[in-house]
């Protein structure tokens, strides 16, 4: 438990934040009722907050059990059908969402919030997919937090937030009702928790989507001195109480978008919401790590007006129902299959650009990239797999 003076510091140094703007990802902006909250109101009981959090949806039983195991190779022509996958969101709730898409404060009158403008997209994206796609969601940080403590400011939900099942839809778009934009942004911590949930099964393909408005930070490790600094007074990390929170967490982040991609085999798009500034560099470093970058610049998805967030969602949309298919034998070698789409033979591309590739051979799980994607269907896409010494 930290000292009371060290605590109230911090929070003085959040509203001071606040009152002067932000650049982007920071514990404020602070509506006066939310200050009134935080305090006058004595800190939430773990009862109060498990209430408060998003209840996690009930398990889709033939999604999330992998039971049968992966495939053994047998020679032959099969039609492939298209996988149901799993899609975790990774929704910021940072104070700055708040403000307005292009700009460092609160919006004009009639203009929506970050926070506004990500519910009507992804409500536009999701509500027609919701019996399509098990979806699922985290938000971070936690719902509601108490600012005077910085492990509240910067901390997640209890439990595994809402978990991928199909009709979740409308829990998902509930959760922008609960709470307001407040706190931090720990974003490293809250793709590691929704990947831990999302890779508790194999037997669908699974996606991520990280929609976050600023720099990662929230990282009570980071050298405060030296650090670069996410808040607008960029000395205020070096001098104010707890300072090394607001401390930007881009390797750490970026690691585990690393892991997410690399290790678990996750692929997570990111979308980064208003003006970024000199943060972009790293939202880019994270779509590329994530293994579904854009081709052009930048990197990341880019959401600097409704519609712009709107297109972003529906790309990611578009690959996940349509571009993922199931093989029902799986190849001793990886190369030893022939995929066609209406007929026509597709070549395999590892750099996931052009073309098919793996997403999980021993399950048999494929996508389809670029123009292969654009022309598939659920009824026309094949293969002819050669097993050895069969």
């Amino acid at each position: 438990m930290k000292a009371p003076a060290r605590s109230l510091g911090f929070a003085v140094t959040v509203l001071l934040v606040a009152s002067c703007g932000s650049r982007t990802g920071l514990f404020g902006p602070l509506p006066d009722a939310v200050v009134d909250a935080s305090v006058d109101a004595p800190r939430e009981s773990s009862t109060d907050a498990s209430r408060d959090a998003p209840v996690d949806a009930p398990p889709d039983v033939r999604l999330d059990a992998a039971l049968d195991g992966p495939l053994a190779c047998v020679p032959g022509t099969f039609d492939f059908g298209l996988a149901r996958p799993q899609l975790m969101f990774v929704l910021d709730r940072s104070g700055s969402m708040a403000f307005g898409l292009d700009r460092t404060d609160f919006p004009p009158p009639g203009a929506p919030s970050r926070w506004e403008a990500l519910r009507d997209a992804l409500s536009q994206t999701i509500l027609p997919l919701s019996t399509e796609i098990a979806m699922g969601a985290r938000f971070f940080p936690r719902a509601r937090p108490n600012l005077f403590d910085i492990t509240e400011a910067c901390g997640q939900d209890p439990g595994q937030g809402i978990a991928p099942r199909l009709a979740n839809a409308p829990a998902i778009l509930d959760v922008f009702a609960q709470a307001a934009p407040l706190g931090g942004t720990p974003t490293s911590a809250a793709l590691d928790l929704a990947a831990q949930q999302l890779s508790a099964s194999r037997a669908v393909s699974r996606v991520m989507v990280l929609a976050t408005d600023g720099a990662p930070n929230c990282n009570g490790a980071l050298d405060p001195q030296t650090c670069t600094c996410t808040a607008v007074d960029t000395a205020s990390c070096a001098t104010a109480a707890d300072g090394e929170y607001n401390c930007l967490d881009d390797r750490a982040t970026l690691a585990t978008v690393t892991n997410i991609f690399g290790v678990r085999k996750i692929p997570v798009y990111v979308i980064g919401i208003g003006a970024l500034g000199p943060f972009a560099p790293v939202l880019d470093a994270m779509a590329v790590a994530g293994g579904r970058p854009r081709a052009g610049s930048p990197r990341y998805l880019p959401a600097d007006t409704p519609q712009e967030l709107g297109a972003a969602f529906e790309i990611v949309k578009n690959s996940v129902a349509r571009c993922t298919y199931i093989t029902p034998s799986s190849p001793d070698d990886p190369d030893a299959i022939s995929v066609t789409v209406d007929g026509t033979p597709i070549g395999r591309d590892p750099t996931q650009v052009e073309g098919w590739d793996w997403i999980d051979k021993d399950y048999g799980h494929l996508q389809l990239f670029g123009a292969a994607c654009a022309t598939a269907s659920a009824t026309n896409v094949a293969g002819e797999i050669s097993c050895r010494d069969k």
